[in-house]
């Protein structure tokens, strides 16, 4: 019932966009989460600078906690004592960028090109659908008039390096993003 209502909400044509700051969001995002990256031992990494823009808040708390259920799975399944996720927003000139990384190892290279076609899965189907990503990416480029793209990378923290996947989201001035 939660999907058909998700579904619902995506394709309503009653939207309005409002200020957020999106530190807020991303905390509102976290709590919804509840205690899984406790439980799961998972290390969040903030470094997020209070920056306003206009949104869809609800449907980017969405996209923000897909992204994050994916990298808290994919961390389940590794073995490292290590287990992070880092979240940056950072405002270079004209863009703001949302950037959550993981250290799960990253996203195998024949498939990364592939992870937000609508029913794409790498999880068991009693587990996944195929469709978060999807909605992830639709929801960025076509209701935030912004993009999304995942990558894989090698990276230090406290002296060590790590590799895993790297979600980054772009908000450009240009688009009116920014107030």
């Amino acid at each position: 019932s939660n999907t058909i209502d998700d579904f619902r909400s995506f394709f309503s044509k009653n939207k309005k966009t409002s200020q957020i700051n999106i530190s807020d969001t991303i905390e509102k995002s976290l709590e919804l989460m509840g205690n899984s990256f406790l439980h799961h031992k998972i290390n969040l990494v903030k470094n997020i600078k209070s920056i306003e823009i206009l949104s869809l808040e609800n449907e980017l708390i969405q996209v923000l906690m897909n992204i994050l259920v994916n990298a808290k799975d994919a961390l389940r399944h590794t073995v490292s004592a290590d287990k992070y996720i880092f979240i940056d927003v950072i405002k270079k000139e004209n863009q703001i960028f949302i950037q959550i990384k993981d250290n799960a190892g990253g996203i195998n290279d024949d498939i990364i090109d592939k992870i937000f076609e609508l029913y794409f899965t790498t999880k068991h189907k009693s587990i996944g659908t195929g469709i978060g990503l999807s909605m992830t990416h639709q929801i960025i480029t076509k209701h935030h008039n912004a993009t999304i793209f995942a990558s894989n990378e090698t990276y230090e923290y406290e002296n060590k390096t790590y590799t895993g996947a790297c979600f980054t989201i772009i908000f450009n001035k240009n688009a009116e993003q920014l107030i």
